[in-house]
């Protein structure tokens, strides 16, 4: 059968963390998670679909770098000719972990913060302190090898309670070598007292005014030479494909679970999911080619998508800030 090509694919290598951010499904869902470590045996059984895969992303719900196979993924990945890229909270990134990470050749590395003072009440477990120390850490690996990757990212949530830090990112963060920021707001609320948290505009006018000071941030990060861009949901403009791309990308947790995206593949017990299969059990090109999985994909390409994508604000997310 003819592989399928993939603009990326996202794999949960790990499930685990020890971090407690406060919006997190990990956190929220402790008691039915069944996160873990993705096998190495399983990982090699799609390494065939990587060469026709722009970008493999070593990410779900976990930190990645709890998987103690994790630069071996990164390295037979590499050898099929994709970019590599993940997510961390950098908690585990020491000097030599740094020097590993450039070595391997990942092509990306995004630190997960939230806020600047607020970031560590946010984001229990994972102070903004290690983030940094972790960004130095990679910077000077890079200097040290003449490396000019990875590329630094930083995946930033803005919530409720560290929108008034909002003004200050571009300065705080200019100077620390980072090639670009995503300024997300809350997409996924898995318990009903985080909605306060979501600053997802309700109306026009709400979201044109978000979108001003949102505005304003890039500019102001421009005049640092940083690059800030901001996924802000419309209150009723809807994307034909959207932001997590599921007609040309796919995710599969650390349970072998194949999703359209990490929002319906979240490893935990009586939650809700939406797999076609699982690649321990199927070939990944089958559980693609499935009548049910392309009737999925079909209806998400058509102005009436799937239920679970209707509600979801990443079918309405407008981009602010991309060159």
């Amino acid at each position: 059968m003819f592989l399928p090509s993939f603009d990326w694919i996202q794999i949960e290598v790990s499930g685990l963390c020890k971090a407690n951010c406060i919006y997190c499904p990990k956190t929220v869902w402790r008691e039915k998670w069944e996160g873990k470590n993705l096998s190495l045996d399983t990982f090699i059984s799609i390494l065939p679909y990587f060469k026709k895969t722009k970008l493999v992303y070593l990410q779900g719900w976990g930190e990645p770098l709890n998987n103690p196979n994790f630069f071996e993924m990164v390295r037979l990945a590499k050898a099929q000719g994709a970019m590599v890229g993940f997510t961390t909270n950098g908690v585990l990134i020491d000097e030599d972990m740094a020097e590993k990470i450039v070595v391997y050749g990942v092509d990306i590395i995004a630190f997960s913060l939230a806020g600047i003072e607020m970031n560590d009440a946010l984001r229990k477990g994972n102070s903004l302190s290690q983030v940094l120390n972790a960004v130095e850490r990679i910077n000077r690996a890079k200097e040290r090898l003449k490396k000019s990757y990875p590329k630094v990212h930083s995946a930033y949530m803005l919530l409720k309670s560290n929108e008034h830090e909002l003004e200050r990112l571009p300065s705080f963060l200019s100077g620390l070598k980072i090639s670009q920021v995503v300024v997300s707001l809350l997409d996924f609320i898995p318990k009903e007292d985080l909605k306060e948290e979501c600053l997802a505009p309700k109306t026009i006018e709400e979201f044109n005014l978000f979108k001003s000071r949102a505005e304003r941030v890039v500019e102001k990060a421009k005049t640092l030479g940083l690059k800030v861009v901001f996924n802000i949901p419309h209150p009723s403009f809807q994307r034909r494909i959207c932001s997590e791309n599921p007609v040309r990308s796919l995710f599969i947790n650390s349970l072998g679970m194949v999703s359209p995206c990490v929002f319906t593949g979240i490893p935990a017990r009586n939650t809700y999911f939406l797999n076609f299969g699982n690649i321990q059990e199927e070939e990944l090109k089958k559980i693609w080619k499935k009548r049910e999985y392309e009737e999925f994909r079909k209806v998400h390409s058509s102005q009436s998508k799937p239920d679970v994508c209707k509600v979801c604000p990443k079918s309405r997310v407008v981009e602010v800030g991309w060159i």
